[in-house]
């Protein structure tokens, strides 16, 4: 059973979304990378491309993010981008 955790993104507009998802999958600068509940502390670098999370009930969102940079700490994951286009 997986276990849900905290994401929050945000733009120079605000919060685009905030809420409790079971995984993150982003774009880092050396490819992507997948974020579950429990994961090591990180912060990196994300590259133009397509930001996914699946929420409590399993489904699954897309956000098309041009760019910027992306913290887990404590079970937040935080994504800071210049531009999103919800997909």
């Amino acid at each position: 059973m997986l276990q849900d955790f905290d994401l929050k993104v945000v733009t120079p507009d605000g919060v685009a979304f905030q809420g409790r998802t079971i995984s993150v999958v982003a774009p880092g600068t050396l490819g992507y990378l997948g974020i579950l509940k429990n994961h090591a502390p990180l912060v990196t670098s994300l590259e133009k491309g397509n930001l996914t999370y699946k929420d409590e009930a399993g489904a699954t969102h897309v956000i098309k993010i041009e760019g910027g940079f992306l913290e887990v700490r404590n079970n937040r994951v935080l994504v800071l981008t210049d531009k999103i286009i919800t997909v």
